[in-house]
């Protein structure tokens, strides 16, 4: 019997966890960045997806929910998340900072989520969004980011140069 109750227990602290492991989503899938690089899949698990951990941002609040509303909040940002990528595939960086914002406040990120924005908002001439969403990915490892980064530095370095000469 206590067995029984310890699993029970178990089981029941471990829900909310279980539900944020993965999600299925598009890879990049040779794209052109804009910086002359064409990003390729990290990896390939199937033409164009591949999986992906989900991590929570804020673990500590996911304790004090009900599994159910753990894994319905996780499904929100899987839903949020794909219609980001697919507005990224489009290239509607609106929509991509719209759905990406609101998949990010159901406290749960991806590094590529992060990637996306920061392109997206570069593109826009938000340069303290894209550099603030270009330090996240790097942070959250994903390693395709780092010459578009450099790039955007650069870039940025060149845009101060210039008003100074004004």
């Amino acid at each position: 019997m206590r067995r029984q109750l310890t699993s029970l227990l178990l089981l029941a602290a471990a829900a909310p966890l279980l539900a944020q492991e993965t999600h299925y989503h598009r890879s990049l899938r040779g794209e052109d960045t804009g910086y002359g690089l064409v990003v390729e899949a990290p990896f390939s698990g199937g033409p164009g997806m591949y999986w992906s951990r989900v991590r929570n941002v804020d673990d500590v609040a996911i304790y004090r929910e009900s599994p159910e509303d753990s894994i319905a909040r996780r499904n929100d940002f899987k839903r949020l998340c794909q219609l980001a990528y697919d507005a990224w595939d489009k290239s509607d960086y609106y929509r991509t900072i719209l759905y990406g914002d609101s998949a990010l406040t159901r406290r749960y990120h991806t590094p590529e989520l992060y990637f996306f924005m920061a392109v997206s908002y570069e593109q826009y001439s938000d340069y303290k969004n894209a550099e603030k969403y270009y330090k996240k990915s790097l942070k959250a490892g994903y390693v395709p980011a780092i010459q578009p980064y450099k790039a955007f530095k650069q870039h940025k370095k060149e845009l101060k140069a210039a008003r100074r000469r004004k």
